[in-house]
């Protein structure tokens, strides 16, 4: 079993996406890959990665109530990607923001389901945590 795990911060380095997407694979068998999409240079390699993948973590920050421009991008491709290849990986998402309550990151969770309606794939859930980096 193939788990991709794509850090969607736009952050080089110290995102509490990429640090909450490494707590979380430590939990989980079989192969891990970590990618990173920062912009439109990353796509092809990150969608190579996810052609044989049977599950794709996305850990990535609330911006606005909803997901990152560049990461809205980056599901636009994935789309045709995935409805191309017949690639039905399930897709997780694991979103941080900066308020309190994580209830706050559900339309982030609701677009993400209707991405993977959209493209073909299997949304298996989400997890919304809020505080910020506290």
């Amino acid at each position: 079993m193939k788990t991709v795990f794509i850090n969607g911060s736009p952050k080089k380095k110290m995102s509490v996406s990429a640090h909450l997407m490494g707590m979380l694979r430590l939990l989980v068998r079989g192969k891990t890959v970590r990618e990173q999409v920062r912009n439109q240079a990353d796509h092809a390699r990150v969608l190579d990665a996810i052609r044989d993948a049977d599950n794709v973590v996305f850990s990535l920050p609330l911006y606005v109530d909803g997901v990152p421009s560049h990461m809205l991008a980056f599901m636009k491709e994935m789309e045709l990607f995935c409805k191309a290849q017949g690639i039905h990986p399930h897709v997780y998402v694991l979103s941080n923001g900066g308020f309190i309550e994580g209830s706050q990151n559900k339309p982030l969770m609701q677009v993400f389901e209707r991405f993977c309606q959209r493209s073909g794939l299997h949304f298996a859930g989400g997890l919304g945590i809020g505080g910020g980096v506290m």
